[in-house]
């Protein structure tokens, strides 16, 4: 499972404050960069976003929706997968976390909505430097904003939508951030359910030799049907007792009329490694009751037949947690026989008569692939950097390679650069190391200590894969 690389298109904006002129006037222009608006396996374009309005008193928030840490291949995150209804802004004191103030703010007021990088309005209030701000998107309406604290925002803010099947819910969206006078006004939201795709692999072996996109669809048993706005230590979710499906039959990613509406489900939250219909099971166990995928393959005149898909995990051998902002996507692989003939009949049993994947990387933000081979990145776009520091780690990177490749990689394009956009002293800033190896490698920044906000651009490029990410230099080290 790689992680939900798409959902979450890794776009992310630049936003940026500047100067005290004379100890006078304090003058804070906006800038911000909308990156990586589509990602694909081999190119990655930039769209610069228009500055948002200038205010002397208060400092406007960015949101930013990056991709979903991703499951086997990207896919770019739809606009309606970045559309907020509602949003809450919710402040408190940083240092005795009493609640401050509330905002609601309708989707209508938020520039770019819909666009992985979005502004708010102006607030009405000013926060003060250190106070915690939380954001909550698209939750049940009517929340208790009364006696709200940090330790209370699920109690206070439900989700209690029985599973987003139908594709025109808006999905719910958390994020928080400490703010800084200093440039803290950008908060990351992230999806509070993970996205599930299945699709066809590159060349199926089938034994039946009519198992295709056009025939087969499928249906989602014994997901979460309750959720949580702000992820929890550890991870949890509500699922039921008794059985549970999704409303509707899914196509498959090659269906020749596939929209977004009959090929995702999104998925509450939830610890299904270790569960099954809120009962406790091993990890390494299978049971019938598990959250599960079932295939249904229409046989023309004949009787439907069905195949049973689980989340598990072949290369460590265990069943796999529901995370948020992760995207799951089922590769079929080979079609062993023909399915079992009643749906009852391939729940009870293993995956036996079909081969899938599941891609799981290191837990790393991004996985980018061209079928081939892949390169794996864990790289924030925002980085707050110490301001007496000349050298900062902005992540880590890897390659996967097939072990026929190995012998001739040495004469593969391979290389990582960074392009400064804008800095305010202009000093450069370089990066290292500048190739990519099989190990996973630190990536660190060199910039001049006086450094106070810079923009840049990391290009990795690896054969064919150029990839690039979007990065945001803030001095400062921020809770």
């Amino acid at each position: 499972m790689r992680t939900f690389d798409t959902f979450f298109i890794s776009i992310r904006s630049v936003y940026y404050v500047l100067i005290v002129l004379n100890d006078l006037i304090m003058r804070r222009i906006a800038f911000f960069l909308m990156s990586i608006y589509c990602f694909t396996a081999c190119n990655n374009e930039l769209t610069d976003i228009p500055a948002g309005p200038e205010d002397d008193n208060n400092l406007p928030i960015e949101l930013i929706l990056p991709d979903a840490e991703k499951v086997n291949v990207y896919s770019t995150a739809t606009t309606s997968e970045n559309t907020i209804d509602t949003l809450w802004v919710i402040i408190f004191n940083g240092s005795t976390n009493t609640k401050r103030w509330v905002e609601k703010i309708e989707g209508s007021k938020i520039v770019r909505n819909g666009n992985a990088s979005q502004l708010l309005p102006q607030l009405k209030h000013k926060p003060n430097d250190g106070d915690s701000i939380f954001c909550i998107a698209n939750v049940d309406p009517n929340p208790d904003t009364t006696s709200v604290t940090p330790a209370t925002i699920n109690n206070c803010f439900k989700l209690d939508e029985n599973g987003y099947y139908f594709g025109t819910e808006r999905l719910p969206m958390y994020g928080a951030f400490r703010w800084s006078d200093m440039g803290g006004s950008i908060c990351v939201m992230r999806r509070a359910v993970a996205k599930i795709q299945v699709q066809m692999g590159t060349s199926v072996s089938d034994v039946t030799t009519n198992f295709t996109a056009e025939n087969v669809t499928y249906t989602l048993y014994n997901g979460a049907y309750r959720g949580y706005i702000k992820p929890t230590t550890p991870l949890s979710g509500i699922a039921s007792a008794a059985l549970v499906y999704s409303r509707e039959r899914y196509h498959l990613l090659q269906y020749s009329g596939v929209t977004e509406k009959n090929s995702n489900i999104y998925l509450y939250e939830y610890h299904s490694a270790t569960n099954a219909l809120n009962q406790p099971v091993s990890d390494t166990q299978f049971n019938a009751d598990r959250q599960h995928i079932l295939l249904h393959k229409d046989n023309g005149g004949g009787d439907t037949t069905h195949y049973r898909l689980d989340f598990y995990d072949k290369i460590t051998k265990k069943f796999l947690d529901t995370k948020r902002n992760h995207h799951y996507i089922f590769t079929i692989d080979k079609v062993r026989s023909e399915g079992y003939k009643s749906r009852a009949e391939a729940q009870d049993n293993p995956a036996s008569n079909i081969e899938y994947t599941i891609v799981v990387g290191d837990n790393s933000k991004d996985v980018v692939s061209n079928g081939q081979y892949a390169i794996v990145l864990s790289m924030d776009t925002v980085i707050f950097k110490d301001p007496a520091a000349q050298y900062w780690e902005i992540g880590t990177v890897k390659y996967l390679l097939p072990p026929e490749m190995l012998s001739s990689w040495t004469t593969t394009t391979n290389s990582i650069s960074i392009q400064t956009l804008s800095s305010t002293t202009g000093d450069p800033v370089l990066i290292y190391p500048t190739t990519i190896t099989s190990v996973n490698q630190m990536i660190f920044i060199e910039t001049s200590p006086m450094t106070l906000t810079a923009t840049a651009i990391v290009t990795f490029q690896l054969g064919n894969i150029i990839y690039k990410k979007p990065l945001r230099i803030i001095a400062g080290v921020y809770g």
